[in-house]
């Protein structure tokens, strides 16, 4: 059995280009709804949702419902982007004349954003998740599931999905109002496509 995970990343928003976004709330921006709208005529239609609780996202999630994209929601936290903590809106420009340690996060699996939420602990939700939709794989019949979330958490899903190392996580180069798509089998899973 598969299970066809469409991932989402959410449209442009209104935050400044470059800073780390993560928990702060920010709206879509024009040019993002329009990212959505142009998305939603691509995808498939009539698919369960799984969606961050975040404001960008739901306003993502909401404009797919509009295009029949969508027909049930399940808001679930563990899509969450990562915590950044006092780095949180801040471009690495201002990071680096504040002083912050940005060579930390070369140390990877022991990284926790100042003030903020730990690698380990990202990485830890995100594996309940993805140990979750594999039961499904198994256990269900062909299906489709879309979820609409952030770039660090697709892209670290897509790791933990294809069995690479999590540190490897810019590997994947995730564009906002984007749709990748992972097949999961009872096997492990292969990347059917990416960034679209």
């Amino acid at each position: 059995m598969v299970l066809d995970l469409h991932f989402i990343r959410h449209g442009r928003t209104t935050a400044p280009r470059g800073a780390l976004l993560g928990t702060t709330e920010v709206p879509l921006s024009k040019k993002g709804r329009l990212q959505c709208t142009r998305l939603g005529a691509r995808l498939p239609k009539d698919v369960p949702c799984v969606c961050s609780p975040m404001l960008r996202t739901t306003q993502t999630q909401e404009e797919l419902t509009k295009q029949g994209v969508v027909s049930s929601v399940i808001f679930d936290d563990r899509l969450r982007e990562i915590d950044f903590g006092r780095w949180e809106m801040k471009t690495f420009t201002e990071l680096i004349k504040e002083g912050a340690d940005i060579s930390a996060w070369q140390e990877y699996y022991h990284f926790c954003f100042p003030g903020g939420e730990s690698i380990a602990d990202f990485v830890t939700r995100l594996q309940t998740l993805a140990d979750d939709w594999r039961h499904q794989a198994e256990k269900d019949k062909d299906r489709q599931l879309l979820i609409v979330s952030h770039g660090g958490v697709i892209r670290t899903m897509l790791c933990l999905l294809l069995g690479i190392d999590h540190k490897n996580y810019l590997l994947f180069d995730i564009g906002y109002g984007s749709w990748t798509t992972v097949s999961l089998h009872s096997q492990g899973g292969v990347l059917t496509g990416l960034n679209r």
